[in-house]
């Protein structure tokens, strides 16, 4: 039976834990920005050898499963890797799931590169304006009013992305649950903690995402 006096004493224990989910998330959310604008760019202009090296590259990420490649990253690489056995299991997972998402961003990137209009960039270049002047005053600006919204959802996958973390020993909300889990076996109440947890924070950037949106909406 759900013991509602645990779950209300469970609840706090594993919204402590809220810190870390949101540490690691904006860590990977920087470097998977990065990594995703580098292979954008390199996807706008189709750089020969490196555009097709980073399709391969997006494939295998989108392509697979992330438990698989966390695995493969702290486990595998690190057989011939002393720098990755040497990583926090916390960096670890951050590294993962920047390479991970910064796949999924990219291409969001790329796409709203690509969605600003050639007649822009023509008339642009007729007005005398040189290839930094037209990425700065006419490519970004139009390009980051599409990319925000999904990139926004982006970040909001990497936070479900991070329960994966537990699996590395980091104690965050699902690290919390399992020592809990192994302490008291009263499952129910804890993974029903856990997803109120979850569900309260994507419940809110959900709320965030649609403002986002409808101000993005509203600049054109």
């Amino acid at each position: 039976m759900f013991k509602v006096s645990y779950f209300l004493e469970v609840l706090p224990i594993i919204a402590s834990k809220v810190n870390i989910t949101f540490e690691l998330t904006i860590a990977a959310t920087i470097f998977a920005l990065i990594v995703g604008v580098i292979i954008a760019i390199i996807g706008y202009y189709k750089i020969p050898v490196l555009y097709q090296l980073t399709r391969v590259y997006v494939s295998i990420m989108r392509g697979t499963p992330v438990v698989a490649q966390l695995y493969f990253f702290y486990y595998g690489i690190a057989l011939y890797s002393a720098f990755v056995r040497n990583m926090t299991p916390l960096i670890a997972v951050a590294v993962v799931m920047s390479f991970n998402m910064g796949a999924f961003m990219s291409e969001s990137i790329r796409g709203a590169l690509l969605s600003v209009d050639e007649g822009q960039k023509e008339a642009a270049y007729s007005l005398g304006m040189t290839n930094f002047q037209l990425v700065t005053r006419i490519v970004i600006p139009q390009a980051v009013r599409v990319a925000l919204p999904p990139l926004f959802n982006d970040i909001i996958n990497l936070i479900k992305m991070t329960s994966l973390a537990f699996m590395l020993g980091v104690p965050d909300i699902m690290g919390a649950a399992k020592i809990e889990g192994a302490r008291t076996f009263r499952y129910f109440e804890i993974y029903a903690a856990v997803m109120l947890v979850y569900w309260l924070i994507i419940f809110v950037l959900g709320i965030l995402h649609k403002l986002l949106e409808k101000k993005c909406a509203n600049m054109y």
